[in-house]
This record gives structure tokens, C-alpha cells and sequence, in this order.
């Protein structure tokens, strides 16, 4: 199994079809018809049949049946979209579910996974048939958005069918508009006078004549669980017709009248077990015997369902039994009636052995619905690290449900709480209880330790820092939030650090959120990295912030120290064992681009061979994919177009696809690939798209690969000064990050379009004062000449070196050159050694190299020869 989470089986079973059923053929063939259609709704209170007329149906399609029944618990993205997945699983063997995207979905984000399933399953091409039972539960407004885009573009072989006691929220006028969808209700639903003698007649003893018939329909109103009570009531075994003058009109008082009739005829003990454990999701003979203490609950249980009073076993060895919703909320009101308060008590025992057969959450549930909160809190603080493997939208859910003065005593559990408002997007109301915590803090805080206080601050200022970078956009905020925490907890923080709820990113420093135009230059950036990766280590998850800062020193071209940190996060991955590929891929790629950037091309494909070798013994999919294109990437880069074409037939890639923010990585090269094609016309057609998918999703690096790519391409049309215009803004948003990797692995067409700008900026053909620097270019087309010995972009060692470095770290390195010691060097410049240090390091990194004789043999290497620009 693909994934993580535990699924309960009996959800994902259709329910057995009882012998007390009616045919009911004007309804089934309804049904059947709607399967030209999109999606079916069938909608109307309790009791009215729809499971069982489903079941009917489902039971007699020849098309592939994938089931559901969901309950309040669902309302969880990730937990929703899994039970779908496993149904299709089930109901299809062999087709391949999409478990690693579904590892990505969190609110706002659920594109992937519905692209990735809804091209699976066009390519599956069998007709599929998934219900959706007691869809009423689902009010997730996430969820119903995600469930709309599926239907949106639902593929021609699957059809949905929703059961729901109430009208859904989903856009439904517009489908009907457009002829997508079937719609049944009470009305149609309502038994008719020849299903209700039909079913009336499997009870011989109860025969009624046409008159009685036609007045017990009318006064049911046709409701099916009107008629089955009817049935099961002791007032019409022998006389029937004696109880039909007393029947209240409408199915609610019916109902009422009925459940009565039925309570009423059960001797005292099946009636007094059924009340005590009607407030239970499910039955078990054990569970129930600690509610009760009734040691015989397993064969009651049993002899309850056969005597069809409402329990529908949930599992093949009828070990485990639900209540009809209208029975068990009929039996938990008569409870209370007759002993008031004893269902808390009930739910309290509930919730024990829950804890203690290994069902946490059934008894988080049962602990919070009696109001055992300090119970329910203990439960929590215990299952942290079973809570490191969930989502982060069900932890908020449980906390969400505990008064807010209890949870804001226990830091711990109240600041994870926040940062899983801010994971389940909802940045309002964390900053909301974030001003709330603060206050709290103001008024609590002097009758606290300093460890307390400490522990408090260090906790508050993370979440600010999370919130900071990931929704308001500012690191430079972030950065200062992240040191206050590293001041007031210097080993880090015991707040609930779930994986997030991302999918496989070939990049990690791209999977972030940034702003176009909201710059991370290296005096920002560098001490942001480094207390990120101070904060993580003590808690030994620093692997990401290594890797993510690896790549970014790779883009500013220090591949030494990129390589390092890259190195550093693999390591540490090495420990992972929790979906290491979101960390182990990212760093392959990047080490392989380091020896791309280097012309070690033999070990930049043993790293991508290596990364291949993992992902397949893993049967990770996805990164499988991401490997695959990186290997074609540096196939097109060595000029092995072949490679690129294949790979693009293999995974069937195409411009018009719909494409999502976590697809960029693959449409960015397929638009290479077109070029390489000589579809020009399609790929910046395709470029365009994804340029204003990145701006909008928050990519500013795959929006700014984007817009390089339409330079190029713009340039093949031969309108040249758009590309340079293009490629002059995509300068300017590179160079206060000092990004170098980004142009200079686009190849010799860039190269020649650099010179180009430089040549007619030199002329006064385009602007000087607003454009990106001439010495930032020349740094880039430096590239070009270290990598392929191409001697027309090289320059002076001087103009290079001075073109690399600051001003300061220029005359550090003459002083090196003259053989200065470093304790002279910082003498005759005025600084300390501490100053000389950072900035010799920066120099190596620039550089790309150790020490200080590496420094000067790479400052050798370039001739004193000028380039003509």
C-alpha cells in the first residue's frame, strides 16, 4: 500500500443489500440513465432508502463499483482524497493510484492531485462508477472545491453518485445547465403504493388489505423507514389495523411514533444494552461489554442485527456493527431522558478502551464529545509523535474543540494548533490567536520561571517567523522572528513538526512562497539559512533548510559551498524515514548540476543513476519522473536532443495540457524541448501560461525561468527587441539575488543574446540608468567561458575577478596575491579578523574553491585576453 494514513476497510465496502428489500425498477433504471451524465445526486432525509437503493443498483452494474461512506471525520483533505484513492484502487485492480501527490494536498492546493488522477483515469479508460454515501458530512469548503474541479473535468468513463440527507453546496444549477448531472429527491424516492404492498407483503403475518395499505402510505408520506417500522411494531402483528388511526401524519412524527412502537416491544435488557451504547460510531462486543458489563455484548450484537433492529455489520466476520443514525439518535435521546448524564459517563468508558486497544483517535473523539478535555489533552501530549504522521488540518480539527483557556495554558499543543491554522490556510485566525497568545502572555508571564517564559517566547516567535515567510511574504521579518526564537530557545522547540503537506518538488528553495520583485539578496538570505538551520538541528530536521540553502548558493554560482551543504542534507536524510525522496531528490539533482556547472558530467550522471537506483527500489512514481526529466535536461545540455524527444513521448507531455504549480519543473523543459522541436509558436504560447501560473502561485524562480525561455523564443520569431526587452527585465529581477545558475544553464543562445544586450546597451540603444549592471551580465557570460573554453566571452582576469567580488574583497584578494599574510591584510585595510575571515570565505565560495592557493591558481587561469564587449 502507497500510503501512510490507516483506512478503515469497512468504509470502503459497499453495504450488503437485506432480504427485507424492495425492486424498485422505475428508480434503478433512473440511475442507470444518469450514467450518461457526470455525477448523480441523490438527495433526501433519513430513512428514505438511498443507501440501500444504491447498493441495489451498484449490485447489478457491470461497470467497475468504487464505494465510500464518509462520516464527520472526513472533512480532512487529505484523509478525504485518500479513501477516494484506495476506492478507485479497489474497485480497479491494477490501476496505479497517485499516492505521492496526494501527500501534496492541503487547502488552496489540491490542482496536482486532481490533474495527476484525472489523467490517470482518462488513461485508464474503463467505465468506473464511485458513490459517495452520507455526503451530507462533508461541509469542508476545501474539500467541496476540490470535488468541483473533479467534476469540472471529469473524464467520459467515470461517473460519481452522491448520497446526501441534504441539498450540496456544490455548483450544481451550472451543471444542470450543461445537461452533467442527475438529480433524485424524496419525492421520487417516496415508496409507491405498489412498493409498499410489495413490502408489506414479505411480512405474511401483517397482511394488510388496500385500504390500510393506502392509509399507512399516506401517512408515512411513502418514507421507507416509516414503512419498516411499521413492520417491526408489535401493534400490527396481530391487529395491524388497531395502530393506524393512532399514527401521527409525517414521516418526522411517524418516525417519533414508531421508534416508540418498536423500543417498546424489546425486553428490558436489549432495550437498556442498545441505549447504552447508541452514542458509539461503531459497535464491538468488547467495546460495548465496558460500557455495559455485559459480558454476552458480542452475541447481543449478532442477535440485535438479525432481528433487523437498524445495526448494519460493518466487516465480513460481523465483528464490528453501526446503528441507523435515526435509531441511535432515537435510543441516546431516550438515555438521557431516563438517566440524565449517564452518556458522558459512557462516553468516558468509551474512550478508555479505546486508548487502550491502539484506537487514539477513536478515543481523542469519544474523550472530546464528553467533554474530558483534560483527558483528551493528556491523549494528545501522548500521541506526538504518532501526530508527526498526520495531517495537519485533523490535529487543528481535535484542537479546535478544546475551550481556548485550556489550550492556551499548555504552550505546546496551543502553538501547534496555530501553526496548523497557518498549514490549513488560514492566516486570519492565526494571527488572530497569535495577538491573543501575546496578551495572554503579558498577563501570565510574571508568575512564571525564566525557562517558561523562554520556552513560551521561543515557540510564539517561530509560528511569527512561519507566518512571515510563508503568507505576509517577508523574510527580512522572518529573519528577525527567527532569531528572537533562537534567543529565548536556542535548542529548538517541541511543537508538532508534521511533514507538510506538499508534493514531490524537484527543488525545495522553488517550492516555497515568494513575491516577483520582493528580493532575498545575500546579506538577507545568508543569516536567514543560518539561524534556520541552527533552529532545526538540535531537533534533527535540518535536512530541508540544508538543501534548500544549497540550492540556493547554487543559483548565485558558489558551487563549492553548494555542494557542501547539499552534501550535509543528504546525510542527514540518510536518517530519514518518513517520505525521504521530498529531500533526497532535490539534493541529487543539484549535485548533479554542480558537476554540470564544473564539466564533470561522468559524476553528474552518477548522482542522477544513484537518485534512480533509490527512487525505484522505493516504487516512488513521482520522483521517478523528476529524475527522468533532469536526465533528459542534461542529455539536451550536451547537445543529445534524442534524449529529450524520447522523454517526451514516454510521459506524453503536451502544450495544451492543463498544468499545475507543482507540474512547472515538467512544462518548463517540455518548452525547451519544443524549441528543440521547432515548435515555436506552441511553446511560448505554453511559456506564457506558466509564466502567469508562477507569478500567481508565488514561484518567482520558475517565473523568471519562464521569461528567459521566452527570450529565447521570442528571438527564434526574429523579434529581437522584444527578447532583449524580455530578457532585460528577467536581469533586473535576477540581480539584486545575485542569481548566476538560472541563465547560465540555458546554454549558447542565451550566451549570444547577453552579448548582444550588452553591445546595445554599450551604444546607447537601450536604457543604461534602469537596466540590469554590465558587470552582473559579464559575471554570468564568465560562466560560459570557464564551462565550454569559448575564448569571445572572456575578459581580463582583472575585469572578472572585480566583476565576482565586491570592491573589498577585490583589493583582499590583490593582497593575497602579494602574499600578505591575513593578520597584515587586515592591518593595512583597517578591519578586524573576525571581517577578514567572512569575507575570504566569500571569496573561495565565489570562486570555487578551499584555500587560499586554490584562490590564486583559479585567479590565474584567465588570460589577459579581451573579449570585444
Amino acid at each position: 500500500m502507497g500510503h501512510s494514513l490507516p483506512l478503515l476497510n469497512s468504509k470502503l465496502r459497499m453495504p450488503a443489500v437485506q432480504e427485507q428489500t424492495v425492486n424498485r425498477p422505475r428508480l434503478l433504471e433512473l440511475l442507470s440513465e444518469g450514467l450518461r451524465r457526470r455525477a448523480t445526486f441523490v438527495t433526501a432525509p433519513a430513512g428514505y432508502g438511498k443507501t440501500t437503493l444504491i447498493s441495489q443498483w451498484a449490485g447489478q452494474l457491470k461497470e467497475a463499483v468504487g464505494w465510500v461512506t464518509l462520516n464527520e471525520r472526513d472533512n480532512d483533505l487529505l484523509l478525504f482524497w485518500k479513501y477516494i484513492l484506495e476506492a478507485i484502487e479497489r474497485a480497479c485492480p491494477g490501476f496505479y493510484p497517485v499516492w505521492s501527490e496526494a501527500e501534496g494536498l492541503r487547502p488552496g492546493n489540491y490542482e496536482p492531485l486532481m490533474i495527476e488522477l484525472l489523467n490517470a483515469l482518462e488513461d485508464w479508460r474503463q467505465p468506473l462508477v464511485l458513490i459517495l454515501d452520507d455526503w451530507h458530512y462533508i461541509t469542508d469548503p476545501h474539500i467541496q472545491e476540490s470535488v468541483s474541479f473533479f467534476i469540472e473535468y471529469l473524464p467520459p468513463n467515470l461517473h460519481l453518485c452522491f448520497a446526501s440527507r441534504r441539498e450540496t453546496s456544490l455548483p450544481k444549477v451550472k451543471w444542470q445547465t450543461s445537461g452533467w448531472v442527475l438529480q433524485l429527491n424524496h419525492s421520487q424516492l417516496r415508496f409507491n403504493l405498489a412498493e409498499t404492498s410489495a413490502f408489506l407483503g414479505q411480512f405474511p403475518q401483517q397482511a394488510l388489505g388496500q385500504a390500510q395499505t393506502e392509509r399507512l402510505l399516506e401517512l408515512t408520506e411513502g418514507w421507507a423507514a416509516g414503512l419498516r417500522l411499521a413492520s417491526l411494531s408489535p401493534g400490527q402483528l396481530q391487529q395491524p389495523e388497531s395502530l393506524l388511526p393512532e399514527l401521527p401524519a409525517g414521516p418526522g412524527r411517524t418516525g417519533q411514533f414508531l421508534l416508540e412502537e418498536v423500543f417498546s416491544s424489546l425486553d428490558a435488557e436489549t432495550g437498556r444494552f442498545l441505549m447504552m451504547t447508541s452514542m458509539l460510531e461503531r459497535l464491538h462486543g468488547s467495546l460495548c461489554t465496558a460500557l455495559t458489563g455485559d459480558e454476552n455484548s458480542g452475541s447481543r450484537l449478532k442477535a440485535a442485527a438479525a432481528a433487523n433492529l437498524f445495526l448494519t455489520p460493518l466487516d465480513e466476520n460481523s465483528s464490528w456493527f453501526r446503528f441507523h443514525p435515526l435509531f441511535a439518535e432515537f435510543l441516546n435521546k431516550e438515555l438521557e431522558r431516563r438517566e440524565p448524564g449517564l452518556t458522558r459517563t459512557l462516553l468516558h468508558k468509551a474512550a478508555v478502551w479505546c486508548e487502550a486497544n491502539g484506537l487514539e483517535e477513536d478515543a481523542v473523539d469519544y474523550y472530546l464529545k464528553g467533554y474530558y478535555y483534560l483527558d483528551a489533552i493528556a491523549l494528545l501530549e501522548q500521541m506526538k509523535a504518532l501526530m508527526i504522521r498526520k495531517e495537519f488540518s485533523t490535529l487543528r480539527h481535535w484542537l479546535s474543540r478544546i475551550p481556548e483557556d485550556l489550550l492556551r495554558g499548555r504552550r505546546y499543543l496551543y502553538f501547534s494548533y496555530i501553526y496548523a491554522l497557518l498549514w490549513n490556510n488560514e492566516p486570519v485566525l492565526a494571527e488572530n490567536h497569535l495577538r491573543l497568545a501575546r496578551e495572554y502572555y503579558e498577563a501570565a508571564s510574571p508568575e512564571w520561571s525564566a525557562a517558561e517564559r523562554d520556552a513560551y517566547l521561543g515557540s510564539y516567535y517561530y509560528v511569527r517567523n512561519f507566518k512571515s515567510t510563508q503568507y505576509d511574504l517577508d523574510v527580512v521579518k522572518g529573519l528577525e522572528y527567527i532569531r528572537l526564537s533562537l534567543q529565548h530557545s536556542p535548542s529548538g522547540t517541541d511543537l508538532i513538526f508534521a511533514p507538510p503537506h506538499m508534493p514531490l518538488c524537484p527543488s525545495i528553495f522553488r517550492s516555497y512562497n515568494g513575491k516577483r520583485g520582493r528580493h532575498l539578496p545575500r546579506e538577507i538570505a545568508d543569516p536567514f539559512f543560518a539561524g534556520m538551520i541552527e533552529f532545526m538541528t538540535p531537533m534533527r530536521i535540518q535536512e530541508s533548510v540544508l538543501i534548500c540553502y544549497g540550492e540556493l548558493l547554487y543559483e548565485r554560482n558558489e558551487l563549492a559551498a553548494a555542494e557542501d551543504f547539499l552534501k550535509r542534507g543528504l546525510q542527514e536524510n540518510a536518517q530519514t524515514r518518513h517520505q525521504p525522496e521530498k529531500a533526497y531528490v532535490p539534493a541529487y539533482l543539484f549535485l548533479s548540476r554542480v558537476c554540470r556547472a564544473r564539466n564533470e558530467h561522468a559524476a553528474a550522471a552518477r548522482w542522477l543513476e544513484e537518485a534512480e537506483q533509490k527512487a525505484r527500489a522505493a516504487g516512488e512514481r513521482t520522483a521517478l519522473l523528476l529524475i527522468e526529466t533532469e536526465m533528459a535536461a542534461s542529455a539536451l545540455e550536451r547537445g543529445d536532443r534524442h534524449a529529450a524527444l524520447r522523454w517526451k513521448e514516454r510521459h506524453g507531455l503536451q502544450a495544451d495540457d492543463p498544468v499545475s504549480v507543482y507540474q512547472l519543473f515538467q512544462y518548463l523543459f517540455l518548452v525547451r524541448v519544443l524549441m528543440e522541436e521547432g515548435q515555436t509558436l506552441e511553446a511560448l504560447e505554453l511559456a506564457g501560461r506558466l509564466l502567469n501560473l508562477a507569478e500567481k502561485g508565488h514561484r518567482p524562480m520558475d517565473a523568471l525561468e519562464a521569461q528567459i525561455l521566452q527570450s529565447l523564443l521570442l528571438e527564434r520569431q526574429n523579434q529581437q527587441e522584444q527578447a532583449l526587452l524580455t530578457l532585460e527585465e528577467a536581469l533586473q529581477y535576477a540581480e539584486t539575488d545575485d542569481y548566476i545558475r538560472i541563465f547560465a544553464d540555458k546554454g549558447e543562445s542565451l550566451a549570444l543574446l547577453l552579448k548582444q544586450y550588452i553591445g546595445l546597451r554599450q551604444k546607447g540603444y537601450l536604457r543604461d540608468k534602469t537596466g540590469p549592471s554590465l558587470a552582473y551580465i559579464r559575471r554570468i557570460l564568465a560562466c560560459f567561458a570557464d564551462e565550454r573554453g569559448d575564448q569571445s566571452f572572456r575578459r581580463s582576469r582583472g575585469e572578472v575577478l572585480q566583476s565576482l567580488l565586491t570592491a573589498k574583497e577585490y583589493r583582499i584578494y590583490c593582497c593575497m596575491e602579494e602574499g600578505m599574510d591575513n593578520k597584515v591584510i587586515a592591518e593595512s585595510l583597517s578591519i578586524g579578523m573576525g571581517t577578514l575571515k567572512t569575507h575570504i570565505n566569500r571569496i573561495y565560495s565565489k570562486l570555487q574553491v578551499h584555500n587560499r592557493v586554490e584562490a590564486l591558481r583559479r585567479g590565474k587561469q584567465w588570460d589577459n585576453k579581451h573579449a570585444g564587449f
